[in-house]
């Protein structure tokens, strides 16, 4: 009996066996039933229960799991999904982060350019003129190098507490 239940259970975890490669079809893709469905690169076709077609990408970048989502399948191809997924797959090995491009690009400030905002603001306030400008030294010697580059949506508390002020 207890043969007759194990082989009837279903396998959970990761596949076994090579990663798919371009799985999808074009016919699969307008008639596929709710769920994820993987083609490969990190690209899923995820269909909601309302019937709701999408890309997704699933990355690691930097050592953080992402999903970026690609766009609509009324407007964006199977072809150009796996185009996306593979130039987003290659920035992300090279050390780059797909989304933070895709960020940047809708207009997301740097942290230079938004600590820059911070400080005029405050600048009216400041008893002496000299405040700023040490602000703007401190900033500069030591929080820049590590997070000047890098969009204020993509900072971590750890980000932070790897700057050491002195």
């Amino acid at each position: 009996m207890n043969n007759v239940t194990n082989s009837r259970k279903r396998r959970r975890g990761k596949p076994k066996g090579r990663h798919p490669h371009n799985r999808l079809s074009a016919a699969f893709v307008r008639s596929a039933p709710p769920g994820r469905h993987c083609d490969g690169n990190g690209l899923y076709l995820y269909v909601k229960k309302t019937g709701t077609r999408s890309w997704i990408q699933r990355l690691v970048v930097r050592g953080r799991k992402r999903e970026i989502g690609l766009g609509s399948v009324v407007l964006v191809s199977l072809a150009e999904a796996r185009e996306q997924a593979l130039a987003n797959r290659k920035l992300a090995r090279a050390g780059g982060d797909p989304l933070a491009e895709k960020r940047r690009s809708l207009g997301v400030p740097t942290f230079a350019e938004a600590a820059g905002h911070v400080i005029e603001q405050k600048r009216a306030g400041w008893r002496s003129p000299k405040t700023a400008r040490l602000w703007t030294r401190k900033l500069e010697m030591y929080v820049f190098p590590r997070l000047g580059n890098l969009p204020v949506s993509e900072i971590t508390s750890g980000d932070v507490l790897e700057t050491r002020i002195g």
